[in-house]
């Protein structure tokens, strides 16, 4: 069965030999990473943009990226746009950081995103960092991204706590497209966060409500040296799916084709 891990972060300095060696040993077949975080300069964020284009360019058929931007930094959608075009990202991550979605001065922001038929993967649900933050990641923001509808995104870690405000989200978007799926812009990556309590129901509730075509796996680990427990997430969540009855076929497609679909290889 081949294996996409849609969200792991790069933290530091790393090769992608830090890369590969764990995804080989958890039997993992592609990475999409994401590069590391910068709040306010986009000096910075472009060096954090090449240092991962370094990384990804070094094993292009296993490793892809998404560009951790904040659109809030003046001259933001143009750099969001070369990572996209010239760089060869996979896509775009986005922190809401004491913003919204909601944010009229954004509005350019998701225009340029839309003319780009962007894929964007969000943070959703509780922040474990960024101070008070966790109110801005709300998935019901994304509502909003009706208005520019070639742009899809994903909304990391079932949002939890607000599992099912996600799936509202997701019926909202389905209802905007006509219940059309070629024009059906929203997808969940079921990255922890969730606990183990919660995390059996909310994953049942997501596939029964959306489909596995709308699910991706990922771990939020991080490089170099937070791979560790990739694989131990590749096996606790494939042993769910077949306790839910799941095909084969369903499995590979929450596990891989999903993330294939939306953040495709761009090399």
């Amino acid at each position: 069965m081949r294996i996409v891990d849609c969200h792991v972060h790069v933290g530091g300095q790393a090769d992608a030999k830090d890369v590969l060696g764990p995804m080989d040993a958890s039997g993992v077949d592609r990475v999409i990473l994401i590069s590391p975080s910068e709040r306010t300069s986009l000096a910075t964020t472009r060096e954090n943009l090449l240092t991962t284009q370094r990384l990804f360019d070094a094993a292009p058929d296993r490793l892809s990226g998404l560009a951790w931007v904040n659109p809030t930094i003046d001259g933001m959608a143009d750099l969001a746009a070369e990572a996209v075009e010239t760089m060869g990202f996979a896509g775009i991550k986005i922190i809401p950081d004491h913003y919204t979605v909601c944010d009229e001065r954004l509005d350019g922001f998701w225009e340029r995103m839309n003319a780009l038929e962007a894929r964007l993967l969000f943070h959703t649900g509780i922040l474990y960092g960024f101070e008070d933050g966790s109110r801005f990641c709300r998935p019901v923001y994304l509502e909003r991204l009706l208005h520019w509808p070639k742009i899809r995104f994903a909304m990391a870690h079932i949002s939890w706590p607000w599992c099912e405000e996600c799936l509202a989200v997701m019926g909202r978007m389905r209802a905007a497209a006509g219940y059309d799926p070629a024009k059906w812009q929203s997808y969940v990556d079921i990255t922890p966060g969730t606990p183990p309590h919660i995390r059996r129901q909310a994953l049942a509730n997501a596939i029964d409500f959306c489909g596995p075509e709308r699910i991706m796996f990922g771990t939020d680990g991080g490089v170099p040296g937070g791979l560790d427990r990739q694989g131990e997430h590749v096996r606790r969540d494939v042993a769910l799916f077949e306790e839910f009855g799941l095909t084969a076929r369903q499995i590979e497609r929450i596990m891989s084709g999903t993330a294939d679909e939306v953040f495709p290889p761009s090399r």
